[in-house]
Parts: structure tokens; sequence; C-alpha cells
């Protein structure tokens, strides 16, 4: 959203860059790029938890499997 905003406010103040002001498109563009950059490092973080959680679960499931596998199994085999 402030990628957008910023880009738009530069446009905005093309004019004045071609009067040569570029003091406002830069600031602009400043805000365009922190925004992204904020929201790239976001990202990063939030994919991180996402992957430890997935991997906490896939864990889980193979634990749980072996469990089955041990306990479970063994009393469902037919006697010999």
């Amino acid at each position: 959203m402030g990628t957008v905003r910023g880009i738009g406010d530069a446009l905005g103040q093309a004019y004045k860059a071609v009067e040569g002001d570029i003091s406002g498109v830069t600031v602009s563009l400043g805000v365009a790029f922190n925004s992204t950059f904020v929201a790239l490092v976001l990202s990063i973080i939030i994919m991180f938890a996402l992957h430890q959680l997935q991997l906490s679960q896939e864990r889980l499931v193979l634990r749980t499997q072996r469990y089955a596998d041990k306990q479970l199994i063994r009393h469902l085999a037919a006697p010999k």
C-alpha cells in the first residue's frame, strides 16, 4: 500500500522535477522503497515462522506414525 502511494505521489510531483525541484519526487520514492523494504522484512519473518510451524507439524505426524507402528500394529498381528 505504501509503495503504491509513494510512487503515486512521486508521479504527482513529476512536474516539479521537470522544473528542477526533485526533492518532492525523491521523498515520495523514499516512502515507496521504505514501505517495500518493511513489507519484505515482515514477509521473511512470517515465512520463517510458518516454516518452523510446518516442520513441527511434520515431526508430530512422523512421531505419531512411528508410535502407531510400534504400539498398535503389533497388537493387530495374527498369532503364529
